[in-house]
């Protein structure tokens, strides 16, 4: 019901352009944290985007909710559970919903593109890191300092993700499983089934973050980088979406010129110093 009543409130705060309510794909779980980490303020407040709740899919809601507030967006805004990444393009290119919350990989809105407008890029290509993530527990894999120690760890993945994938699949893991959640690689990690997972590098002291009570910490000294730039990626199906496509570019580019759209991906961890010197896995 919050979820609602924020929306209500987004929608009182700029002028009207549509009358269609604006249908945004969310994963369910993590309204929660996007509502924590909003904690009723005013969208085009937000101008510190630390804390232990800003994951990048939080982050990424904020910075479209608030490039909507300043491209001039006031309509009604629906979102419409669509837990699965795979399932948003796929309702994104059937129409069936207008926007994703979290944008997209170019090489995914690429593969859509006859059906979606596609903004300018949010995260820039080369911007991009991650790590390499096992449980706490895992001391074979916290132990791990060579590549070809690396290699012999079970890994696991989403192949609907084409660009962790890819990634992963090319490194030479001794095993790849594929799951289709976040939460269900944590959990297998959990459980021993698994030894590492592909995470984007958090904002905390050691890079960690916490699911299921859990710990998890990555793999000191290796890093890849993501290829590709994300972008929020509007659907062409219905003919007041052009404007709204135009009214993200706006938003966007006001936020890029405040600094707010580099300053989320590095409060957020997403883009960290803290790796600078790590090795980089090509």
């Amino acid at each position: 019901m919050r979820i609602w009543l924020f929306c209500a409130v987004l929608c009182c705060l700029v002028s009207p352009y549509v009358n269609a309510a604006l249908r945004i794909g969310v994963q369910l779980e993590g309204q929660t944290h996007v509502e924590q980490f909003i904690n009723n303020r005013p969208i085009q407040s937000i101008t510190d985007y630390s804390g232990p709740l800003a994951y990048r899919d939080v982050i990424e809601q904020v910075l479209l909710l608030q490039a909507l507030y300043y491209g001039g967006y006031d309509g009604k805004i629906e979102f419409v559970q669509a837990d699965h990444y795979k399932r948003r393009l796929r309702l994104l290119e059937q129409g069936m919903l207008d926007l994703s919350v979290t944008a997209v990989w170019q090489s995914d809105s690429l593969s859509i593109k006859e059906s979606v407008f596609i903004s300018s890029p949010l995260l820039r290509n080369g911007e991009a890191e991650a790590g390499f993530y096992t449980s706490e527990e895992n001391k074979k894999a916290t132990a791990v300092t060579e590549l070809a120690d690396l290699r012999q760890l079970h890994a696991i993945s989403n192949q609907h993700w084409q660009v962790d994938w890819k990634i992963m699949s090319a490194i030479g893991f001794k095993h790849l499983d594929n799951v289709s959640q976040f939460t269900q690689m944590t959990d297998m990690i959990i459980k021993g089934r698994s030894d590492v997972m592909l995470a984007a590098f958090y904002n905390t002291s050691d890079l960690s973050f916490t699911q299921d009570g859990k710990r998890f910490v990555p793999i000191k000294g290796f890093k890849v980088k993501l290829p590709g730039s994300r972008h929020f990626v509007v659907s062409n199906s219905r003919q007041e979406n052009k404007q709204i496509y135009e009214i993200i570019e706006k938003g966007l580019s006001i936020l890029r010129e405040k600094g707010q759209i580099e300053k989320a991906y590095r409060q957020s961890g997403f883009i960290n110093d803290h790796v600078k010197d790590w090795l980089v896995i090509r």
